[in-house]
C-alpha cells in the first residue's frame, strides 16, 4: 500500500527479477527477455480487497 511510484519502482524490481531467475536457471540470453513493470497501470482485480492486491502483483510474459 505505497504511493504509485513505489509501487511502479517495486513492479519493475519484480521484473527484473523475474528475468535474472530466467537467464541464470534456464540459460536464456537476456537479449531475448524483456521487462517492464506496470505498477498500479493495469490492475486485474481491485486494489481495494488483500485478495485483489495479491492478485496485481503478478508477472506476465508475452511472447513478441
Amino acid at each position: 500500500d505505497g504511493d504509485e511510484t513505489a509501487n511502479l519502482g517495486l513492479s519493475e524490481k519484480r521484473a527484473g527479477s523475474v528475468k535474472q531467475a530466467l537467464m541464470s536457471d534456464y540459460s536464456i540470453d537476456a537479449a531475448r527477455i524483456q521487462t517492464e513493470g506496470a505498477g498500479e497501470q493495469k490492475p486485474v482485480s481491485d486494489n481495494n480487497t488483500k485478495e485483489g492486491r495479491a492478485n496485481n502483483r503478478r508477472v506476465e510474459f508475452v511472447k513478441l
